[in-house]
């Protein structure tokens, strides 16, 4: 993230143009990158059915069910006949829309597909400022994944990268019209670290690149070495061999002496229509081993990036009956 002498002056940072999160938001997988981005909508890759996205300034809390803004409307994939994930419930299971809010520090693009790769792709920038990760307005991106393309089987996907500078992370929720959310730092989170530094880049990987690199995730064939050989979550190796874990940090709220400000907190006198993160969600990231606080930079690529998070469908809590 860029330094900040004052971490109230980033609330007054001038808003910049942003061309990542707006997009064909659906895209349930998230891959994480704080964007820049023009207001339009941008298209993403994908095909068949129809799905509908939301972008900076879209007016999706988590407790809406519905969000539009300036992201328009994408092309997304029927994914009721993906079977292939790992534990997701029959596609004979009720399903709703879902609705998704996230911000990173400092990339991340947004995907979903399932346990094999991303079929629908929405392309990340890295952001320019930190208005671009906490401000209202420019930070935290609503996202509306309609429930045809969110079966039990389906997988979401948050791709990740930072620039080595100052702190890291991924912070956003997840839920299903009429359930209760599901929080970043939640343990069923599974986080693969790649180890292809790319603090360099704007625009992060390809949605090829990415399909590349869950595949050598889910072989856990990676290099133990520079990479996390496999999926981690909270409690360690879910790929046999794997090595680290997924790194929970603080919550979206304002404790004094946290990491980060918070992040457009929900319910904290907001603007009316911008997208909000709960108090209650954490910032996560990936933990190695033996680094006292993962969401701190050490100036290089100690934590194995860029990173990819992933959840399953079937994991967000399903509507209250």
């Amino acid at each position: 993230m860029l330094g900040i002498e004052n971490p109230m002056a980033l609330f007054f940072a001038p808003r910049a143009s942003r061309s990542h999160r707006s997009g064909a938001l659906l895209a349930l997988g998230v891959l994480l990158s704080a964007c820049s981005a023009s207001n339009g909508g941008t298209s993403s890759t994908g095909s068949g059915g129809s799905s509908s996205t939301t972008g900076p300034g879209a007016t999706a809390s988590a407790s809406s069910s519905s969000a539009s803004g300036a992201g328009g409307t994408g092309g997304g994939i029927e994914l009721g006949g993906f079977g292939s994930g790992t534990g997701g419930g029959g596609a004979s299971e009720p399903a709703t829309d879902v609705q998704v809010v996230i911000t990173a520090d400092n990339a991340y693009s947004f995907g979903y597909g399932d346990s094999t790769g991303i079929t629908h792709f929405t392309q990340g920038t890295r952001a320019q400022t930190s208005g671009e990760i906490f401000n209202c307005g420019e930070g935290p991106e609503a996202y509306l994944v309609p429930a045809a393309d969110a079966p039990p089987s389906a997988y979401l996907y948050i791709v990740t990268w930072d620039d080595l500078e100052v702190t890291q992370g991924v912070l956003g929720q997840f839920v299903r019209v009429g359930g209760n959310p599901l929080y970043t730092g939640d343990p069923k989170f599974e986080v693969c670290a790649t180890g292809i530094d790319l603090s360099q880049s704007t625009t992060g990987p390809s949605q090829t690149d990415i399909n590349t690199q869950i595949g050598i995730c889910n072989a856990g064939s990676g290099d133990h070495s520079t990479t996390s050989g496999g999926w981690v979550n909270g409690a360690g190796a879910v790929t046999p061999g794997a090595v680290g874990s997924l790194a929970v940090g603080e919550a979206n709220d304002a404790t004094p002496g946290g990491t980060f400000p918070p992040a457009c907190v929900t319910g904290s006198g907001t603007p009316a229509g911008d997208p909000t993160i709960d108090a209650a969600s954490h910032w996560m990231w990936y933990q190695p081993g033996g680094i006292a606080d993962p969401f701190e930079s050490t100036g290089s690529n100690t934590f194995r990036a860029y990173l990819i998070f992933r959840v399953a469908a079937h994991d967000l809590p399903p509507p209250i009956k």
